[in-house]
């Protein structure tokens, strides 16, 4: 059993070192508490201040300081990334930040002063979350992708029955065969058969 918890111990260690942190925080002793923390542990680490306008490509997360009163802060390059484990560092709860939080909708919180505890329970949680996102996402395009391509299809099977005088069972179907003896999708075909009907009308 000890065995086991050392190896999932061990597995969590290895996550993380692969992942890169960006810190976007004044140079104070906050940063330096986040710097060193993380340096410890293994993760690839960097501090900036300002904000950029973009991030460097390979970021899994952004640790940043949200400060109503700083006018240095940029938001522009959390536009750049969905996949991207975004923490927020707040100072203070005013009814002005919790409105940023929720607007900017980020995957975790960190209170200043910087305390090491809760640090990388945050920094997991928030990838957790993120990841999970992606995965959402991508299951929304590929959902919008299918039901694109049914249209289509629908649309070459009716152009097919009116054309040919046939069912839309036997459209559907002369569709299949050609798609599997063309070796494209029938989404493809559908859209040749669209396209060449449209220079008709």
């Amino acid at each position: 059993m000890k065995e086991h918890v050392n190896l999932r111990n061990y597995q969590l260690l290895r996550r993380l070192r692969k992942i890169r942190v960006l810190i976007i925080h004044p140079d104070d002793l906050d940063r330096k508490v986040l710097l060193d923390h993380f340096k410890r542990i293994g993760c690839q680490t960097d501090a900036v201040w300002p904000a950029p306008e973009k991030l460097e490509q390979g970021i899994d997360a952004v640790l940043f300081l949200l400060d109503t009163l700083e006018a240095k802060i940029s938001l522009n390059w959390m536009s750049t990334d969905q996949d991207l484990a975004n923490i927020a560092i707040i100072s203070y709860e005013t009814p002005d930040i919790l409105e940023q939080l929720a607007r900017l909708h980020v995957h975790g919180v960190i209170s200043k002063p910087i305390r090491i505890f809760g640090v990388l329970a945050a920094l997991t949680t928030a990838i957790g979350v993120a990841k999970h996102e992606k995965r959402l996402h991508q299951r929304i395009r590929t959902l919008d992708e299918t039901l694109r391509s049914r249209r289509k299809i629908e649309q070459a099977v009716a152009i097919l029955t009116k054309i040919q005088g046939i069912s839309e069972e036997q459209a559907y179907k002369k569709l299949r065969d050609k798609s599997m003896k063309d070796k494209k999708s029938i989404a493809t075909l559908a859209e040749a058969i669209i396209a060449s009907s449209s220079l008709w009308d």
